[in-house]
């Protein structure tokens, strides 16, 4: 896929954590095999620019409406310090908030519903759904041309 100047697009990074995690960028400009990037860290003050391979980008995932709640042990991704990562579900806790733990640490922490997503991967210009979700079966319907748009998942 070629991305185009102001396209919004997810960077991966693997500097945080051992499975990595997804930032969210904006591409300046490119040659359909590098682009330059730019990318809001914490505050809008600070910006970074980069220069990264196609191989390191995708588009944005859809955005994923689950009716239900995640359970102990579901596979997700979570946002933290302006990134998405791979995290696991430890705990429901009052208030639409949940306890997870990264991939590949013992430390849990709290996060707010609002912090959490399915886990998708960009394959063959298709969203996939990767990992567990909430419920085992469950039928996932996503966007298959990676536009930012809503599905759904329906538990069964």
């Amino acid at each position: 896929m070629r991305y185009k100047k102001g396209n919004e697009i997810e960077v991966f990074r693997n500097d945080e954590v051992p499975s990595g995690s997804w930032r969210c960028a904006k591409i300046i400009c490119g040659n359909g095999h590098y682009y330059s990037i730019r990318c809001n860290m914490g505050s809008k003050d600070e910006v970074i620019f980069e220069r990264v391979s196609r191989q390191l980008i995708r588009p944005c995932p859809p955005v994923v409406q689950i009716s239900g709640s995640w359970m102990p042990g579901d596979v997700v991704e979570v946002l933290q310090n302006d990134s998405w990562k791979m995290a696991t579900v430890t705990r429901v806790l009052r208030g639409n908030q949940f306890l997870v733990r990264l991939v590949g640490s013992l430390n849990e922490f709290k996060v707010r519903k609002f912090d959490i997503r399915l886990r998708q991967s960009w394959v063959d210009g298709k969203w996939v759904v990767v990992g567990k979700g909430p419920i085992g079966g469950s039928h996932i319907l996503i966007s298959s041309k990676g536009d930012v748009g809503f599905a759904s998942l329906i538990l069964m």
